[in-house]
């Protein structure tokens, strides 16, 4: 676990044994029941629930949130490498997985040095598929972890939105036809500005949370799409297959034409009769952003 003398932040920790008491009270262990805490600090909840599962085969799930609040620079945590209290929650919960899967963690320097890669030693075959399952490569753990305990977590952070059309104010001063002649140009700028510049991760993550998806979904890459990249998104319930290519070729529209699935994809990848094709295939089914 982290120095004590890092999580000196927080005047008020919440010891982890009551928070395991409470879930232990107030959850069973066999249910997918999440537990939320709007003001995590260094993560005592997320370690409470690791643990808890792992006495017990539960499955329980956890959400924290936390604010990018700065330590303090004359802290221990601070001269760490730790330079916001997230940071620490962050750690904190990775040290818990590489405990209870009996995996090493790298040296203190190393990891702040990279803080993109892994604390834990995964090779660089194990961290691409990571990326590609739309997990942070520091927390895929599947190809390690004991069969009966699942652990890994994702982090989120709120940010603007990667389409455009969420930030256009209209000017009251005009009317209806004008603004709506503004919002189309505002967003043909923005999408030329983007084109090369948004992340597939970033962008799927907001599609699919958007579309309702709980926040473990997952996503893997579907070879049988030979002309366009076509990822199949799942969280257990709900399912689709998304595109995010600038162009959405004939070819794999014709390929949805008998599917049962949902299809997302970049409204801008398709042309007129791509539109009319996908609509008539798959009528509702077909979403474009």
């Amino acid at each position: 676990m982290l120095p004590a003398s890092l999580l000196l932040h927080d005047q008020n920790p919440k010891p982890s044994k009551l928070i395991k008491k409470i879930c232990r009270l107030a959850i069973k262990g066999d249910s997918e029941d999440i537990i939320l805490d709007f003001f995590s600090g260094s993560g005592v909840t997320g370690q409470a629930v690791f643990e808890l599962n792992k006495e017990d085969g539960g499955n329980r799930k956890f959400i924290l949130v936390q604010i990018p609040e700065l330590t303090d620079e004359k802290s221990e945590a601070f001269k760490a490498g730790y330079k916001r209290i997230s940071d620490i929650t962050i750690e904190r919960n990775k040290r818990v997985i590489s405990r209870s899967a009996g995996i090493p963690a790298r040296n203190e320097r190393e990891a702040r040095t990279n803080p993109d890669q892994t604390h834990l030693d995964f090779s660089e075959e194990e961290v691409s598929q990571g990326k590609d399952a739309g997990i942070l490569p520091a927390l895929q753990l599947e190809a390690r972890m004991m069969p009966a305990l699942q652990l890994g977590f994702k982090v989120f952070q709120l940010v603007k939105s990667n389409f455009p059309r969420a930030e256009f104010k209209p000017d009251e001063t005009k009317g209806d036809e004008e603004n709506l002649e503004a919002l189309k140009r505002y967003i043909e700028e923005k999408e030329r500005q983007q084109t090369f510049a948004f992340k597939t991760q970033d962008l799927l993550t907001e599609i699919l949370l958007k579309q309702g998806f709980m926040l473990n979904f997952k996503f893997t890459e579907q070879p049988e799409f030979t002309n366009n990249r076509v990822f199949r998104a799942t969280d257990g319930e709900k399912e689709t297959l998304v595109c995010l290519d600038e162009d959405i070729k004939l070819e794999t529209i014709e390929q949805l034409k008998n599917s049962e699935q949902k299809f997302i994809c970049l409204e801008r990848a398709l042309d007129t009769t791509k539109k009319w094709n996908l609509n008539h295939y798959l009528g509702e089914k077909s979403i474009a952003f």
